[in-house]
């Protein structure tokens, strides 16, 4: 009997003992995560809120909120090359810039094709700017209207990719101005074989923007794209 007994007091101060434990562990436990350095997921597509009104892209001149990391990953490679074609069109109308400058002063070309060549750096890679935008906007937050939107002003930046690459008009050097009798930089060699060079690399770089762009837009398409009742994408668009 008196055994029995023992037992049932070692067996109640264990369990006294255990349940004492638990919390003084618990609270070892919070006081070590306290000196340990705290760690941080960062959640990425639907339910991370994307915050549109903090402009950070382009880097030089703010204009749009812009984050891949925001976007689900199966969106991240199109809006990947979406960018790219921005990009591409301001590297190569800046290209002509510098190209038509030089010529200018090489073969006395006149000067209303620099101002020419000035708008386009402006004007052309602003409108793959917007329809960059449309698309991540559009398939960011879930948004029919501009990702119609997209569509139309992408295939009208392809033709218009097809046409700078090909045809020649004053500071734009299609491939077609190789073939022309009449040599646009006068009669100065080196003016000539650099405009030559100029010729080839920009009507390149023109048709494989074009072609980018034929890709970006089926990449857009083949996006199912349904409307989202995600308070992280449920934001009014900008106007376009």
């Amino acid at each position: 009997m008196a055994d029995i007994i023992k037992s049932d007091a070692a067996a109640a101060m264990a369990h006294k003992a255990s349940s004492l434990g638990q919390p003084r562990a618990a609270a070892g436990l919070q006081g070590m995560g306290g000196t340990l350095p705290s760690l941080s997921v960062r959640a990425a597509g639907p339910g991370m809120d994307i915050k549109w009104e903090e402009f950070n892209y382009p880097a030089c001149f703010p204009l749009i909120h812009f984050d891949i990391a925001e976007l689900p990953f199966r969106l991240r490679k199109t809006v990947r090359l979406l960018n790219l074609s921005f990009l591409l069109v301001a590297f190569i109308c800046a290209l002509n810039l510098v190209d038509t400058v030089v010529l200018t002063g090489m073969a006395g070309l006149p000067a209303m094709w620099v101002v020419q060549s000035l708008l386009n750096l402006v004007l052309l890679p602003t409108a793959q700017f917007g329809s960059f935008y449309m698309a991540y906007r559009g398939l960011a937050a879930s948004d029919l209207l501009l990702v119609h939107r997209f569509q139309f002003a992408q295939l009208a930046l392809c033709v218009l990719g097809v046409v700078c690459a090909t045809v020649p008009y004053q500071c734009i050097n299609g491939h077609l101005r190789l073939a022309s009798t009449e040599s646009a930089w006068g009669e100065v060699p080196s003016a000539e074989a650099f405009g030559a060079v100029a010729v080839i690399v920009e009507s390149m770089l023109w048709m494989f923007s074009a072609c980018l762009g034929v890709l970006n837009l089926a990449q857009v398409r083949r996006v199912r794209v349904l409307p989202s009742t995600s308070c992280a994408y449920n934001s009014q668009p900008a106007m376009l």
